[in-house]
């Protein structure tokens, strides 16, 4: 039998509950928007990629996705080196925003394993395209159900410590 106080063991009931709903969400999402600071400082850019999930040896907060070497985003994730990865279910019912730092890996092997063309033109894009791996180290979540109501009333926020442990952001 634990002897952790009561309320420290509902504290991390509550954070487990928060991360399977995240995870949910984040798998029955197969497009999730991409945040980027802009090169201005100003503003940010969002845009559409296809969510590609945890490589072998990742944990599950690693996401994955491709763009083109000479882009915009690729740009801005060089010169910040974070992104945010917003997810909205079908649903309406569970929004998921995951943000961490960003890496460009610019290896053959990491694209064509994510990279699947289905016509001519498709085939010659792998060549312009680098991986971007996403370490997420912050969530942001609205889940129906599952984080405070009412709907739309604020959000749940949760942070990475560099143990790998999730914690309710105050």
């Amino acid at each position: 039998m634990s002897t952790a106080p009561l309320d420290l063991l509902d504290r991390k009931n509550q954070i487990e509950r928060l991360l399977a709903a995240a995870r949910r969400t984040m798998a029955e999402v197969p497009y999730c928007w991409v945040v980027t600071a802009g090169m201005d400082g100003i503003g940010a850019h969002a845009r559409a990629v296809k969510d590609q999930k945890s490589g072998a040896g990742d944990d599950l907060w690693t996401r994955w996705f491709l763009a083109r070497r000479v882009s915009r985003k690729v740009a801005e994730i060089g010169r910040s080196g974070r992104v945010t990865l917003a997810y909205q279910h079908a649903s309406g019912d569970a929004f998921v925003a995951l943000s961490g730092p960003a890496e460009l890996i610019d290896d053959r092997a990491a694209v064509e394993s994510r990279f699947h063309p289905s016509n001519a033109y498709e085939e010659s894009l792998v060549r312009q395209l680098l991986a971007v791996r996403v370490a997420g180290d912050h969530l942001e979540l609205h889940v129906r159900g599952v984080t405070a109501e009412p709907w739309g009333h604020g959000r749940t926020f949760l942070d990475r410590a560099a143990d790998g442990s999730w914690h309710l952001a105050e």
